[in-house]
């Protein structure tokens, strides 16, 4: 076996049954884990900025990062918009306060303002889809909720990943014309194509197994779901691309053997979450 499909298939034997128990025991479990996942995120994009140039605050981004699932949470989305406004003034004021003119302290805060917003603030769309927090079937609470609460986090989750194999497979199968040579010259618009398609089926497919009873969308609306998604998802792989390559790292960490960072497993997931969410919540 190759030595680093190896590494890959052993990181996901760990981290797959481990995202999915966290997942399933939801509440405040859930939102450490996210929150976690946001940490480390955050501090692997403010690695990747500092090394090209704005002095951008790693540990006090980190932490914020890590409270923003929390958040959400307790305070729903009307509290994470109290929390982004405190977060802007408040590295604002610590970059003038810390931060040399020569450094440029406008840029640090807003680099570590959009790095926390970007990392945490979009994982904790997880957190309404996870809880039932959509007008969907309701879901009676965190333990009886558990598992048509997972499923359904997962829903977005899974079309990111299939769309994700399917655009590799299918760029490479088919792929001449690139998608983005400037930012990925690697991708290709058969490969998109395809990665859309694949966000179709399993849009269809998924709720149809999985999520009878909670899935209450017409055929319409559950083609549109799946290609907001996979869209969405599209564009998340492009973003944290072009992030990269501004700032010059091939990978955004070596955290994960075979994989790289954890935010490059998380590029695409950070925009389907809130893709999900938002088309649930105005479409539902």
């Amino acid at each position: 076996m190759n030595t680093n499909l190896g590494k890959r298939l052993i990181v996901a034997g760990v981290g797959v049954p481990l995202c999915v128990l966290v997942t399933y025991a939801g509440g405040y479990v859930f939102v450490a884990g996210l929150g976690a996942v946001a940490a480390i995120g955050y501090r692997e994009l403010a690695t990747m900025i500092r090394a090209s140039g704005p002095p951008v605050f790693v540990a006090s981004g980190a932490v914020a990062a890590f409270l923003f699932p929390a958040v959400v949470f307790m305070g729903r989305l009307e509290g994470a918009a109290i929390y982004a406004a405190v977060l802007l003034l408040t590295f604002s004021a610590l970059a003038i306060a810390t931060v040399d003119l020569a450094d440029k302290p406008i840029r640090s805060a807003a680099c570590t303002t959009f790095g926390v917003m970007y990392i945490g603030g979009l994982l904790g769309f997880a957190i309404p889809l996870r809880e039932g927090w959509i007008p969907l079937a309701p879901m009676d609470g965190i333990t009886a909720g558990r598992i048509p609460g997972t499923l359904l986090f997962f829903l977005p989750v899974t079309i990111t990943w299939l769309a994700d194999t399917a655009a590799y497979v299918g760029g490479r199968a088919l792929g001449k014309r690139p998608l983005a040579p400037r930012v990925s010259p690697n991708k290709t618009i058969a490969g998109a194509v395809c990665a859309l398609l694949a966000g179709l089926v399993v849009a269809i497919l998924y709720p149809r197994l999985l999520l009878p009873d909670v899935w209450t969308l017409d055929l319409v609306r559950t083609l549109g779901f799946g290609l907001a998604v996979a869209g969405l998802a599209i564009v998340g792989d492009l973003v944290e691309s072009a992030l990269k390559r501004e700032c010059g790292a091939k990978d955004s960490s070596s955290l994960l053997p075979g994989h790289g960072g954890l935010l490059d497993r998380l590029d695409s997931v950070l925009w389907a979450l809130p893709a999900a969410f938002l088309f649930l919540a105005l479409a539902g």
